[in-house]
């Protein structure tokens, strides 16, 4: 058996396996399965499956890994673009591969037998994925889809440490005791440790480390105590199918949704604001005298409307621009707020080089890109001054424009979506969860109003409140949601997170480079003795 196993290890067979099993495991925890604790281990075959090889083939092991792990965790946007999927998976797995890469050098030169060297793998090996972590959140645009504390959203006790870290903070807590857990399994692997007899200091460690987050994390928890006016919100899903949602064919049942929804929401509710998702009109709103005039009229009877709408406007040059929006009116029919989507969607909002390259197309439906707004909007309600910010879309997984908009002065979030592109699938699930983290980071609540989708209230402390269900149990179908929010006060202290950012993150980049450069030393080093032979 050892020698089989021995013989399929210098195949390569084993080592793949391994990295295989990391991005099977890593991305159970995530939506659609949910099984949050495999992300607790979910590293750990990739790291024992790295130790053994050089640090050029951990490159490979490495964005195996990746690759696997983001070919099952996005499958739903095959809905959208096959060619897509595997080039948005392939480009996500480079993220994996400076861990791969540190722990092939770091056991290849220390090995796994003393405790220092394994205790500074600990720390070097959790700051690098947390640092990769946040380099894939911020270049080329970005994509800050399933870090791996999202996979803990439900766990209240773990992301109340996204207060200083975000989600980072969170992220780095589940790394760390994957790194124990593989360092303590290695030294078995290489005789350094003996069943029942030898101490394993490092697990200790992390263990320890993680109990002393459960428990400050659960009196954080606890000692939240949001004080401020109520404000009854009522989200309204339409849930307009998205190949019906620019047909012309389908604008009067689009009309006769919105109108019968919102009535209803209203007349039995109530509420203070009424807010449709994105782009619930299919067309500019401010352009459409028809829909201009169901909005006005809806607005007339008492209750101000948050509209997700486009924009358009005309250049010099005569060339049009369009804009995601959202538009606030008043009581009166007048528009009193508008905010155009600041972070766009690459290849989903817009196609760089459309003009030019026509392959490109190929990768997206889009038939016309819009434009990035250039302010932040804090809006105030009518009649109440009570101030909030519109994230549209996937903007309420950015950290940075959550945290923005509460700098800005809003005490409440509130995320328009149009989740109607992937569904049914896990990636309405994903985004929800995405969205708990931008709550805790800032201490605000967050009312999201999904086409379809989670259209859901979400408190302060990360807890998904209210849920809009429809028949069947469903969460894509039509209906109308009211949510009871708390918004704190403006002058309520803001948490270190919305004050400093990602400092945190940014510690985690300086403690990684250390391991970084001689390991992808050790990979060029490798690479010239293999050209020279």
């Amino acid at each position: 058996m050892r020698a089989t196993l021995r013989a399929w290890r210098e195949r390569g067979v084993v080592p793949v396996a391994g990295a295989v099993a990391s991005g099977v495991l890593t991305a159970a925890a995530f939506a659609p399965l949910e099984w949050s604790d495999t992300a607790w281990c979910g590293l750990v075959p990739l790291i024992l499956a790295c130790a053994y090889v050089t640090p050029r083939q951990a490159v490979r092991l490495g964005w195996i890994a990746g690759f696997t792990f983001w070919l099952c965790s996005i499958f739903w946007l095959t809905r959208v673009t096959f060619a897509g999927w595997l080039l948005l998976s392939a480009y996500c797995a480079l993220y994996t591969v400076p861990l791969a890469v540190v722990v092939s050098w770091w056991f290849g030169r220390f090995g796994a037998g003393r405790f220092l060297p394994n205790a500074a793998f600990l720390l070097g090996g959790t700051a690098v994925w947390t640092f990769s972590e946040y380099a894939r959140f911020t270049l080329f645009t970005g994509f800050p889809w399933n870090p791996l504390g999202v996979s803990q959203a439900t766990n209240l006790a773990f992301i109340q440490h996204a207060v200083w870290g975000g989600v980072y903070a969170v992220g780095a807590l589940v790394a760390v005791a994957n790194m124990a857990i593989a360092v303590t399994v290695l030294r078995y692997l290489r005789g350094h440790a003996r069943f029942g007899r030898t101490p394993h200091i490092e697990l200790l460690l992390a263990m320890s480390l993680i109990l002393v987050a459960f428990v400050t994390g659960t009196r954080l928890y606890r000692a939240v105590v949001v004080v401020g006016d109520e404000l009854r919100v009522a989200v309204v899903q339409p849930a307009i199918p998205q190949e019906e949602k620019w047909s012309v064919e389908s604008e009067e049942m689009i009309y006769t949704r919105l109108r019968d929804l919102t009535l209803q929401a209203v007349e039995w509710t109530q509420p203070d604001l009424v807010v449709w998702p994105e782009t619930a009109l299919p067309v500019d709103v401010r352009l459409s005298e028809g829909w201009y005039e169901l909005v006005d009229r809806l607005a007339r009877l008492g209750t101000p409307i948050l509209v997700g709408s486009m924009d358009s406007e005309t250049l010099m040059d005569g060339q049009p621009r369009y804009y995601n929006s959202s538009f606030l009116f008043a009581t009166n029919g007048m528009i009193v707020g508008e905010y155009d989507k600041n972070h766009l969607v690459l290849f989903g909002e817009y196609v760089p080089l459309h003009e030019y390259v026509d392959i490109v197309n190929a990768l997206t439906p889009v038939m016309e890109s819009f434009s990035p707004g250039d302010t932040n909007t804090v809006f105030e309600l009518p009649g109440r001054g009570t101030p909030f910010s519109a994230l549209i879309c996937f903007e309420d997984s950015l950290p940075y424009l959550a945290r923005r908009s509460v700098r800005n002065g809003a005490r409440l979030l509130i995320n328009q979506t149009n989740d109607a592109w992937f569904d049914p699938s896990a990636a309405s699930r994903q985004h929800q969860l995405l969205a708990v983290f931008r709550a805790v980071e800032n201490r605000v609540p967050m009312v999201r109003s999904a086409n379809t989708g989670y259209s859901c209230h979400i408190e302060a402390t990360g807890r998904i409140r209210e849920t809009l269900v429809s028949e069947g149990g469903r969460h894509d179908g039509a209906g109308f949601l009211l949510v009871p929010v708390v918004v704190p006060p403006a002058a309520m202290p803001l948490t270190w997170y919305t004050r400093h950012g990602d400092v945190f993150a940014w510690v985690c980049g300086v403690v990684a480079l250390p391991f970084l450069v001689p390991a992808f030393a050790a990979v060029r080093r490798r690479r010239r003795d293999e050209v020279g032979a």
